[in-house]
């Protein structure tokens, strides 16, 4: 994580005073045809929970806005953190526990939409190893996906509300991340736990892997992912922005009206995620199934809105994991000016669109 940080620090640029801008009812047009690079924190581009950016794609709703987005992949959330620090990137779509060790480490981060809520990292251990819980963890050997993995900073959180040392009273072991040497390592019994990305639990489940989720509830309410981009950005880009933001609240609210052809979406944009094992079952459609529970929001008018306490609360236990953190303004962190442009559409012509679209 040190490391990690440190790395960003050197790429960060002198943080600039955000600049105001009207985010309510004024079209992205009025200064004419606008464009936004966005980092996606994948190698695919399109995972099976990021549905509103690519049905809002696909359908036209950006383009409508006077919108052009780029997606670009990039190698994991790290990455895309680094990205959009560095400027290469004007926006993207980071995992929350590598935009808050960026955040806590000085940088200067905004979260402008607050796309899913729900652990994006959790601590599982096979059906049959009699560990119930994480208290249960005491002594034992724990599998995570890389040394450096975001996944480590919640485990050793969840470890440490038990009393328990993640450096002296557990074993962490790199086992990669739910590819064949993860199954191996499992099912061998050389770990007794795997902390790490829901994602990578997805593929053992699809090899047919029973695991428990242990994941302490208080993570499960966190911020998972937003649009992520910086003060800088958001005083040049404003109109792309909101136009971005409203685009993908179109794209969400058709999705959660016709699930079916937002699957057909994902099938198309990445085929390999939904590769059926013996039994029907895709690591796609697993990660569909949970993002139905983290995507929609707690109040249906107010798509991507952000939940100040549970982010605190986020902020607070990434904290926890590092030797020293920077102090950070949440309202500056949390931004709201483009939540009511973002919200300002015809739902009822959505659904009724997405209705009449085929499944």
């Amino acid at each position: 994580m040190k490391k990690r940080l440190a790395a960003l620090a050197v790429m960060a640029s002198t943080a600039l005073v955000m600049a105001g801008c009207s985010g309510g009812g004024e079209s992205s047009e009025a200064g004419g045809r606008q464009s936004i690079k966005m980092g996606m924190a994948a190698t695919d581009t399109f995972t099976a929970e990021w549905w509103g950016w690519l049905a809002a794609d696909k359908l036209g709703y950006y383009n409508d806005l006077g919108l052009d987005v780029e997606f670009v992949p990039t190698g994991g959330s790290g990455d895309a953190v680094e990205q959009i620090i560095a400027g290469n990137l004007d926006a993207g779509n980071p995992s929350m526990p590598s935009v808050g060790e960026a955040l806590l480490g000085g940088q200067d981060l905004v979260n402008v939409f607050t796309y899913s809520t729900g652990a994006i990292f959790g601590v599982f251990t096979p059906s049959d190893s009699g560990i119930s819980k994480i208290a249960d963890l005491r002594g034992k050997k724990i599998g995570v996906s890389e040394a450096g993995g975001g996944e480590v900073a919640f485990l050793e959180a969840a470890l440490r509300a038990e009393n328990i040392d993640p450096i002296g009273e557990v074993t962490i072991i790199p086992i990669g991340d739910g590819g064949p040497e993860t199954y191996a390592a499992i099912t061998n019994k050389s770990v007794d736990a795997y902390s790490t990305a829901y994602n990578d639990i997805f593929g053992l489940q699809a090899s047919g892997l029973e695991l428990d989720d242990l994941t302490p509830e208080l993570y499960k309410n966190f911020p998972a992912r937003g649009i992520i981009t910086t003060s800088k950005v958001v005083a040049q880009k404003p109109e792309a922005l909101q136009a971005l933001a409203r685009g993908t609240a179109m794209g969400t609210e058709f999705c959660l009206a016709n699930n079916e052809a937002c699957i057909n979406f994902l099938k198309e944009a990445n085929p390999a995620a939904f590769e059926a094992n013996a039994d029907g079952v895709s690591q796609g459609l697993l990660r569909f199934d949970l993002s139905l529970t983290q995507v929609p929001p707690k109040d249906p008018n107010r798509i991507g809105a952000h939940d100040e306490e549970e982010t605190r609360l986020f902020l607070d236990t990434i904290a926890t994991t590092m030797e020293s953190s920077s102090p950070y303004d949440l309202n500056t962190f949390l931004n709201t000016q483009f939540l009511d442009y973002a919200n300002d559409f015809d739902r009822a012509q959505v659904r009724e669109a997405a209705a009449k679209y085929p499944g």
